[in-house]
C-alpha cells in the first residue's frame, strides 16, 4: 500500500540528510537565542479561519466525536500568535518550532499535503532591528548547508503608499495584494485581466512599478516623482550589514504580495536561485490582538524543510559511515561497546548467522567497514578489519580501530 496522495516515507540516507537540514537550523536559532515551542497538529478551525485569504481552502479541516470543528494547522505561526496571547513572557520573546504542517495542495515538486516547516518569530517588539535578526538567523542556517540564498523583501506600508499615489481606494489594497501574489501563476496579463475586471484603473502603470526589483538605489531611481517612505528598506539594509553572521544578500521586489492577510509591515520571500522560493514571513503586528485581545506586535519567517530537501537534497553531503561487528563463535559485545563509547556508528547481525551470513547482511546495510572478532582475535588483542569498498584487510587494536575510524 502506498502512502496517501502529497506525502512521503524518509529513510536511508534520505533520512539522515533530511536530519541535516533540520539540524542546521536547530543549530541556527538556537545560536541567535530563539526559545523552543512545540504547538499540536491540530487547532479548532475557528482559529485558523479568516487568516490565510484565498488560500484558507487548503485547509484540512473535519469533526471530532463530540461534533467540535478541528483543522490540522496550515502553518507554525497562528498557533503560536494563540500561545503568546495566552501566556505570559518576558518581552521580547524570540520562539522557533519545527514540525509538520498540513495543506490540501496539489501535490508536485517540492510542494506536499504533509511537509515539515522550521518557523522563527519575535514578539512585543516593534524594532526594525527584529526583521534583521530573523533573516540574519535564517541566513546562518543556510551557511550552515553551503547554501546562500536570497532574501526578497517588500513592505505593506510602501506598497499602501504607491497604491495611494496611484489613486487606489483602501478598500482595494487588499484585493490588489492577493492579485500580484497570482504573478508568478497567472503572468502579467493575468493580472491585469483581473483587477481590470474588478474596475480599477491605472493597472498598467501599476504594472510596471512592480517589476522592481534589486538594491535600494534601484528601487529610489524606479519610484522617483512619488512621494514614498522607503526608510523601513533603509533601516534594514544598515541593521542586516551590522548583525549578518555571514554574507546574506537581500533585494527588494515590489512585486513580492504574500498573500497571507496577516501581515502589516515588512514580508519576505527565501529564493535559492532560479525562483525557487523555500520560505518566507513577515511582520503581523494585529494577529494576536485578533486572535485573543492582548495587543502584541509580531514578526516571523519560516522555511519548508520538505521543499528544500526536495530542491537541494543531492547537495547536502552525510557522513554514512558506518561499522558492522561479526563474531565468529565468539561474543562481540565488550568490542561493539568500545567502538560506540567512542561515538563511531556500529552494527551486528542481531541474528547472530553464519559468517558467510553476516558479512552479507553487513554489506547490504551499507557498513564501510567489517570487523572480524574471533577466539584468535580476542587473544591477540587485535582484530581483523575489512574494507568493504576495496576488499582489503588489516589487523588492528582497538585503539588503532578508534583512531582509524574516528
Amino acid at each position: 500500500m502506498q502512502t496517501p496522495k502529497g506525502t512521503r516515507d524518509y529513510f536511508g540516507t534520505d533520512a539522515k540528510k533530511f536530519g541535516a537540514i533540520v539540524s542546521s537550523f536547530k543549530n541556527a536559532f538556537e545560536t541567535f537565542g530563539f526559545d523552543r515551542v512545540s504547538t499540536p497538529n491540530f487547532e479548532y478551525s475557528k482559529l485558523l479561519k479568516g487568516k490565510y485569504g484565498e488560500d484558507e481552502k487548503l485547509i484540512y479541516e473535519f469533526k471530532d466525536r463530540s461534533g467540535r470543528g478541528l483543522a490540522l494547522r496550515y502553518d507554525l505561526t497562528v498557533p503560536l500568535a494563540r500561545v503568546v496571547g495566552n501566556t505570559q513572557f518576558p518581552l521580547p520573546a524570540k520562539f522557533y518550532n519545527i514540525g509538520k504542517v498540513f495543506r490540501y495542495d496539489n501535490p508536485q515538486k517540492g510542494r506536499k499535503r504533509e511537509f515539515v516547516q522550521a518557523d522563527i518569530d519575535v514578539v512585543g517588539s516593534n524594532s526594525a532591528l527584529c526583521d534583521a535578526e530573523l533573516i540574519s538567523c535564517m541566513s546562518y542556517g543556510f551557511y550552515g548547508l553551503r547554501i546562500k540564498p536570497i532574501f526578497r523583501v517588500n513592505n505593506r506600508m510602501v506598497m499602501n503608499q504607491i497604491f495611494s499615489e496611484l489613486g487606489y481606494n483602501k478598500k482595494d489594497f487588499v484585493l490588489i495584494l492577493r492579485a500580484i501574489d497570482k504573478l508568478d501563476k497567472i503572468g502579467a496579463a493575468g493580472v491585469k485581466r483581473e483587477l481590470e475586471g474588478k474596475g480599477l484603473k491605472n493597472v498598467s502603470k501599476l504594472l510596471k512599478l512592480i517589476r522592481t526589483r534589486g538594491s535600494l538605489t534601484t528601487l529610489k531611481s524606479e519610484l522617483k516623482g512619488l512621494t514614498i517612505d522607503l526608510s523601513p528598506f533603509e533601516s534594514l539594509s544598515s541593521d542586516i550589514r551590522n548583525l549578518q553572521m555571514n554574507p546574506t544578500r537581500v533585494e527588494f521586489d515590489l512585486s513580492l504580495a504574500r498573500g497571507l492577510d496577516y501581515y502589516t509591515g515588512n514580508v519576505y520571500e527565501i529564493d535559492i536561485g532560479q525562483k525557487m522560493s523555500v520560505g518566507g514571513g513577515g511582520r503581523y503586528d494585529s494577529l494576536v490582538r485578533n486572535l485573543t485581545g492582548k495587543d502584541l506586535t509580531g514578526v516571523g519567517i519560516s522555511i519548508g524543510i520538505t521543499r528544500l530537501f526536495d530542491l537541494v537534497s543531492d547537495k547536502i553531503k552525510v557522513n554514512d559511515s558506518k561499522v558492522s561487528v561479526v563474531g565468529i563463535n565468539t561474543n562481540p559485545l565488550e568490542i561493539i561497546n568500545s567502538l560506540r563509547s567512542n561515538g563511531i556508528v556500529t552494527n551486528y547481525d542481531l541474528n547472530d548467522r553464519n559468517l558467510r551470513s553476516a558479512m552479507n547482511y553487513a554489506n547490504k546495510t551499507g557498513s564501510n567497514y567489517v570487523i572480524l572478532v574471533g577466539e584468535r582475535e580476542l587473544k591477540a588483542k587485535k582484530f581483523v578489519v575489512r574494507d568493504m569498498s576495496s576488499g582489503k584487510e588489516e589487523k588492528l587494536t582497538i585503539n588503532q580501530i578508534i583512531s582509524k575510524l574516528k
